[in-house]
């Protein structure tokens, strides 16, 4: 009986030790999930063309200053420039581990709002809703974020009634706004 003591307690600690370890493989996985969405901290000019139809595209420019919460749990994303562009107001951006998908929370100007669930696969955000937007009959939109270099992203905008055929509302282009590095002014003499 004595010896069969230490083989349980054995069996208990490995179950145990196997158990954290999983854990902290998922808290980690969780983690790495999370710091992708590092991709868009910092500050973004963005040029987008509305696609009003096949023959008359308008270009929008604006800026997009995007900042994590003292939490460092949730992005924030404040634009300016034209009308077009701000009418998104303010968009909040987070990873859910438990449905394992981004979240992507717009609250428009209007007081609309819109909530978008995304996926990262390799270098393509897609991030899709299936409730009409305001003021739309469209029963699904999707907005596809391309990264195509650490300081540059392609999106675009797509409704579709039926899910399957896709129109594109606006496309545009992405830079990254780089700090400027000061000049040590004592070498200017």
């Amino acid at each position: 009986m004595a010896k069969g003591v230490p083989t349980v307690l054995a069996t208990i600690l490995t179950g145990a030790s196997l158990l954290a370890a999983q854990t902290v493989s998922e808290n980690q996985k969780a983690v790495s999930a999370h710091d992708k969405l590092n991709f868009f901290a910092g500050t973004w000019n963005l040029e987008v063309r509305m696609k009003a139809s096949p023959f008359v595209a308008k270009a929008f420019y604006g800026t997009e200053h995007n900042e994590w919460t003292p939490s460092g749990t949730l992005l924030i994303s404040r634009q300016e420039g034209d009308a077009a562009l701000t009418a998104g107001g303010l968009v909040v951006m987070a990873y859910d581990p438990q449905e394992k998908s981004y979240t992507y929370h717009v609250v428009k100007s209007t007081g609309d709002t819109e909530d978008l669930k995304g996926t990262l696969e390799g270098n393509i955000w897609t991030w899709t809703n299936d409730q009409p937007t305001a003021g739309s009959k469209a029963a699904k939109s999707r907005l596809t974020i391309t990264e195509l270099s650490p300081v540059s992203y392609f999106l675009k905008f797509e409704t579709a009634a039926d899910g399957v055929d896709w129109s594109t509302i606006m496309e545009g282009k992405a830079n990254k706004v780089l700090p400027h590095a000061h000049q040590d002014v004592a070498f200017l003499r």
